[in-house]
């Protein structure tokens, strides 16, 4: 009986766990998606001081999370994230017309990492 409910209990912090994942993930990307959302909008009224400002606050928080990224998310998502970062703050110095371009591929990969967190009957089974 001890035996099963220190399993019980085992299972039952594992699942308390993946959910705090979840929440915080879902958290801290929506968090960085909304910053990047702000710099969109001041690089499209031609703030691209503002823009550049605003992504480099991403860029920072983003770093400041690499201790927990590098462990619960795979190496290859968070290079991609920093690679799009980086890409997106470069076209935006540069004034080139696919600086757009570069911040939807930057939002698509902070909500990638997002989605890839959710726990489904697929992703388990």
């Amino acid at each position: 009986m001890k035996k099963a409910l220190g399993a019980l209990v085992l299972v039952a912090v594992l699942f308390g766990a993946a959910v705090w994942n979840v929440r915080h993930v879902h958290r801290f990307t929506g968090e960085l998606t909304r910053q990047v959302e702000t710099a969109r909008t001041l690089w499209s009224r031609g703030d691209d001081q503002g823009a550049l400002s605003q992504l480099y606050g991403a860029l920072e928080d983003w770093h400041a999370g690499e201790n927990y990224t590098h462990v619960f998310i795979r190496h290859a998502e968070t290079d991609a994230v920093t690679d799009a970062f980086y890409d997106a703050a470069a076209a935006i110095a540069n004034g080139e017309t696919g600086a757009g371009c570069a911040l939807d591929r930057l939002e698509a990969h902070l909500r990638s990492i997002d989605s890839m967190e959710h726990v489904t009957l697929r992703s388990v089974f």
